[in-house]
């Protein structure tokens, strides 16, 4: 099975002038803002980068990265156009931003500021709510009577 990194199929680029307006060079700065993800975690700013076989595979990195400063080590245009800085944030490992998205969302700072971040929240399927209603049956909390009612609210 060969596992590659997004980085390893794009074409390296010395700069990139983004939609915020901002000029980015190899060497710069970009500083976080908060993540648009559920509880403040990134979306597009994920592990990854140089020499790292992610094979497809992302991990979003957690809302501690909020405030951040990365430095960019390399700018690639991958083949489906986007635009991704490989960052470093102090540590050992490299992390891939999707620039474009990050702009977009207002994961970083230098953001559009006309746009609202959009909060991602996962909300609970009926399955989910049915097992919840089981273990409160189950244990006393409700009575059989309130289980079967309840229960035939979520599958209505």
């Amino acid at each position: 099975m060969l596992l590659f990194s997004i980085s390893a199929l794009a074409e390296q680029l010395g700069s990139y002038k983004a939609s915020n307006g901002k000029l980015y060079e190899l060497g710069n700065i970009v500083k976080l803002n908060r993540g648009s993800g559920q509880n403040g975690n990134f979306v597009y700013l994920t592990l990854g980068g140089i020499g790292f076989a992610s094979g497809g595979v992302s991990a979003q990195l957690d809302h501690t990265f909020t405030g951040s400063n990365c430095t960019i080590k390399k700018i690639k245009k991958t083949n489906d156009e986007r635009i991704i800085f490989i960052v470093g944030a102090g540590g050992l490992s490299n992390y891939e931003l999707s620039i474009e998205d990050a702009i977009a969302t207002c994961e970083i700072v230098d953001c559009k500021k006309d746009v609202i971040p959009v909060i991602v929240v996962n909300t609970p399927s009926k399955f989910d709510e049915l097992k919840k209603l089981k273990e409160l049956f189950d244990t006393g909390v409700l009575t059989e009577e309130e289980y079967k009612t309840e229960k035939e609210k979520l599958l209505k």
